[in-house]
């Protein structure tokens, strides 16, 4: 949770400094275009290089590779204190704090899953809502500090000291279960290395179709969320709200996701995680078309703030579990969320400049398009996640489908040796029982059998068809 805050946490804050480089000319030659790109370098290359920082981890080990990260995003945040080119400014803000991430981040998630069972999802999202709680903390201290101190750098140096502190914290403080650092004389060696890259970077397993559908659900749930976080400041100034009630606005989504996040992991553990993630990302389609077009006033903005925020994380908190309710093997599951983030990755660096482009300035609302479109995202995530459910309750019917048979060929037998025995009297009870399991496995067996049909409509049948998956 405290690697969270320290990375994810930090740059939700980053639309506070997007509305400030907007509105002020603090690099010459710097465009809207450039400010939204460098945000969206930062989350480009989070998921870009996700896969090497799995790798990394095998060869390097924990601490190393954690200790790089948090060194990387001090100078990052440090250094872009001093620029004054925009090119600087991309190196720093953008390249150094979007190489960091993966680094402090990533490993520790991987070592979560290695501590839960049952309570994974809830547990991965305790650890996710750090962003939030990070979201918080830095959107106020941020616009708080610029509007004392008149620009951003002493607003970045905060952010540098806040993070190194936390997230060296966080560091010394988790611990891989039975943890065997392997020398560096082994994890070195060229053998080692490109039989992990293979483990990493296994693209066989995309022949399941289901997993390019999660694959493409979380690239839609997160250009999205990128879309509606970096433009909420813009958007709160725009209808007429203070700097410090938009930094309100954004500390209040992110007061949402503290507390969804968890609340969402324990409930999909209940009910199903494709479950609540088809149903969840309808509802945040909904809310941005009905709620946010029309929120224009300082409570509506603040409310549909507190509300989407506590379902707006949804797609990184379910994406890991989704793909391994698909894949079930644990082995593979690194490749999966390797290929899943090249996958998301190019869609992630353009996410603010297509808000920007679609932003209408001659129009009296500007961000009509970017809310529709954001609304469309989560609606299209939404109907890729049916067509997936579909998959995941006819496997689980066909599963079903031979337990009933197999449970109906030993009761078969069973009452053939009933039959054939000289005592009946005493057998017939349980004779008897048998003959009604036989009727009720018959009826079952009719029934996914019927539900199994090659048909258009049993298609439609199967994607909502009452069962937990």
């Amino acid at each position: 949770m405290m690697a969270a805050f320290s990375t994810w946490g930090a740059n939700a804050g980053y639309g506070v400094f997007l509305n400030y480089y907007l509105s002020s000319d603090t690099f010459p030659g710097g465009g809207a275009y450039d400010y939204a790109l460098i945000g969206g370098i930062v989350v480009f290359l989070a998921q870009v290089l996700a896969p090497f920082s799995a790798l990394a981890y095998k060869i390097l080990g924990f601490y190393t590779l954690c200790f790089i990260g948090i060194f990387l995003q001090t100078c990052g945040y440090i250094l872009a204190s001093f620029a004054t080119k925009l090119w600087q400014i991309y190196l720093t803000q953008g390249v150094l704090v979007g190489v960091s991430f993966l680094l402090i981040f990533i490993p520790p998630t991987l070592i979560l899953p290695q501590y839960f069972k049952k309570y994974r999802a809830f547990a991965m999202g305790i650890a996710v809502s750090g962003a939030g709680l990070g979201g918080i903390v830095f959107a106020l201290s941020t616009s708080k500090l610029i509007q004392e101190t008149g620009d951003q750098r002493w607003a970045l140096r905060m952010t540098g000291i806040v993070t190194l502190t936390l997230a060296l914290i966080a560091t010394i403080l988790n611990k891989p279960r039975n943890y065997k650092p392997m020398p560096y004389s082994t994890t070195l060696k060229k053998k080692f290395i490109i039989e992990n890259f293979r483990l990493v970077f296994d693209i066989k397993i995309f022949k399941s179709y289901p997993l390019v559908l999660v694959s493409l659900w979380f690239l839609l749930c997160l250009l999205g969320y990128t879309l509606m976080l970096f433009s909420m400041a813009a958007y709160s100034s725009l209808v007429g709200l203070s700097a410090h009630d938009a930094s309100t606005v954004t500390a209040l989504l992110n007061v949402g996701q503290v507390f969804g996040r968890p609340t969402l992991g324990l409930v999909a553990d209940r009910v199903g995680r494709n479950n609540l993630a088809a149903s969840i990302s309808l509802l945040i389609s909904i809310l941005l078309w009905a709620f946010w077009i029309n929120a224009t006033t300082f409570p509506a903005v603040s409310v549909f703030a507190i509300i989407l925020g506590f379902f707006i994380g949804i797609g990184s908190l379910m994406c890991q579990s989704l793909a391994a309710d698909i894949i079930q093997a644990p082995e593979k599951i690194p490749a999966a969320w390797s290929i899943i983030n090249i996958i998301v990755l190019f869609f992630c660096l353009v996410a603010e400049v297509i808000a920007l482009a679609i932003r209408d300035e001659s129009s009296d609302r500007p961000f009509l398009n970017t809310q529709i479109f954001s609304g469309c995202c989560f609606f299209a995530a939404f109907l890729l996640l049916l067509i997936d459910r579909e998959w995941l309750v006819r496997r689980t019917l066909n599963n079903r489908l031979l337990a009933a048979k197999s449970g109906f060929s030993c009761l078969e037998k069973k009452r053939h040796r009933y039959l054939n025995t000289d005592d009946l009297q005493e057998d017939g009870a349980e004779n008897n029982n048998s003959i009604t399991e036989l009727e009720l496995l018959e009826a079952r067996v009719t029934k996914y059998e019927r539900l199994l049909r090659k048909s258009a409509v049993y298609f439609f049948i199967r994607m909502v068809y009452p069962i937990r998956v």
